[in-house]
Parts: structure tokens; C-alpha cells; sequence
């Protein structure tokens, strides 16, 4: 029962999808998050490329800002893609339309700039992009929390199977665990904190604390039995996230449903 770390909310998919679903949803996933890291550098190099025959009556500033725009359109999609977009942008540049040509020396001030541009410009502008997602994801999953007290107390006031009730339940929750990543260990982990259990909330009732960056693990359990550890961390490039302590256990808790209801006689393995 242990395995590397992954985004909190595959948790569930782990468990109740079958590894035919689970193997089709991430060929997707990377077919989607590979199509701009290799379109990009490819329509740079093209378009440097293309222009290098018509440079004289293109200009170098021109095809500059042709590749910029690429650049920036590339780097709306992601880091990687802006990155790989970037660095391949500014090389064809210097390679096709700075002189000497077919180099990669440099003469002339200006082109200098053009090249660091092009470089700097990928870093800019995926580091913008995903600033502003984080946000909006922050601001779509408060919003969603707040509504899920309404909403899972709509669905358990009529009938209905625990199939149904459960996704509901288990997204509402991982709404505020959406910037985690988390895996299980059969053992207690060592260099992380333990998230007690027994921690009352504040007269505010808020009882949120802050995850650090390393992480931290709590119990699994099945009654008074220790089933297991979840270990949650901050997904990469968060140095730590607040997130609150009921969220933290209720996810932990249906956890221990999915293991303990499960065949006793032959558990399945979460990874």
C-alpha cells in the first residue's frame, strides 16, 4: 500500500476506476500536455527557418516578433511548452538572421537583445499564466467548498447509494486539496510532522493550519486500527499551502472506508 506521490484527487480514480480506465486517462493527459512542448519549437524553427531565404526584405525584427508571438502562445499553455518554445526560438534566431549566420555568435547589440528577449520572454510569460490559474483555481475551489455543505446535505436528505453519494462527497473535499499531491505508506514516514487528530478549532471555527512544503502525514484508520498513513505535500513550485485540518481528516477517513469495505480477504493495493 504505498506508492509515489500524485495528485490527491487520482485518489479516488485509484480506487474505483479499473486499470483500463486509469490507463486511457493518462495516454490522454500526455498526449495533451505533450502537443504544445512539440508544436511549439516545431512552428518556431519553421518560421526561422522559412524567413532565413528573405531576410534582406523580411528584416530580423520582423521575424523577431513573429517568433515572440509564438513564444507567448506557446507559454499561454504551459511552462514546458513556453520554455522548450523559448530556448528553441532564440537559437533559430541566432542561428538563421544574426550575423555571422549559420552561428551561434553574436555581433550586433541590437540582435543580442532580440535573443535574450525571446529567451526571457517564455519565462515570463508561463510564470504570469500560471500565477493566474493558481488563482482562479484557489477562487473556483472556495467557491465550490462553500457550496458543498448545501449540496452533499441535498443528497444525503433523499436515497441514494453510496456510489452516488460518495464521488460527491469525496470531490466536495478534494476541492481544498487540489494544489496537493498525496501517496500512502503502510508505515509511519519518517521527516514528516504528524497532523494530530485530537485538535480543536478556534472560536472562529477555523481550525486551518499550514502544510509545509515537505509535507505532512496522518493516520488511516479502520476503528482503533492503523491501517495505514497519507502522506500530503504542496505540489511542486508551492512552498506551502494552507488548507484546513477537517479537509485533511475527512479525506483520510474515506480513505479508510474505501480500504476497510473492501474484501478483507484480499485488499487492493493502492499505488
Amino acid at each position: 500500500m504505498k506508492g509515489g506521490p500524485g495528485p490527491c484527487g487520482s485518489a479516488y480514480n485509484r480506487i474505483v476506476s479499473t486499470p483500463e480506465v486509469r490507463s486511457e486517462q493518462t495516454r490522454l493527459h500526455s498526449r495533451l500536455d505533450a502537443a504544445p512542448i512539440i508544436l511549439g519549437p516545431i512552428v518556431a524553427f519553421v518560421i526561422g527557418a522559412a524567413t532565413s531565404s528573405i531576410r534582406d526584405q523580411v528584416g530580423a525584427s520582423n521575424v523577431g516578433i513573429a517568433l515572440a508571438i509564438v513564444v507567448a502562445l506557446a507559454a499561454l499553455t504551459g511552462r514546458g511548452a513556453g520554455l522548450t518554445t523559448a530556448v528553441t526560438a532564440a537559437l533559430t534566431f541566432n542561428f538563421f538572421h544574426t550575423k555571422p549566420y549559420h552561428s551561434l555568435r553574436i555581433h550586433e547589440p541590437h540582435d543580442v537583445a532580440i535573443v535574450a528577449l525571446l529567451a526571457v520572454l517564455g519565462l515570463v510569460i508561463s510564470d504570469i499564466t500560471a500565477w493566474r490559474r493558481r488563482r482562479e483555481a484557489i477562487a473556483h475551489r472556495h467557491d465550490r467548498a462553500a457550496e458543498a455543505p448545501g449540496t452533499i446535505g441535498a443528497l444525503l436528505a433523499e436515497t441514494h447509494s453510496v456510489a452516488q453519494v460518495w464521488p460527491t462527497v469525496v470531490n466536495a473535499i478534494l476541492d481544498q486539496l487540489s494544489q496537493a499531491d498525496c501517496h500512502l505508506e503502510l508505515t509511519q514516514p519518517t521527516g514528516v510532522p504528524l497532523i494530530s487528530r485530537a485538535a480543536g478549532r478556534r472560536r472562529d471555527g477555523d481550525d486551518s493550519f499550514v502544510l509545509p512544503a515537505k509535507g505532512a502525514a496522518i493516520t488511516i484508520q479502520n476503528g482503533d486500527n492503523v491501517i495505514g498513513y497519507l502522506v500530503v505535500a504542496p505540489k511542486p513550485g508551492n512552498t506551502s499551502l494552507e488548507i484546513e485540518r477537517r479537509t485533511i481528516l475527512a479525506f483520510a477517513d474515506h480513505l479508510a472506508i474505501a480500504l476497510g469495505y473492501g474484501d478483507r480477504a484480499h485488499p487492493q493495493p493502492v499505488s
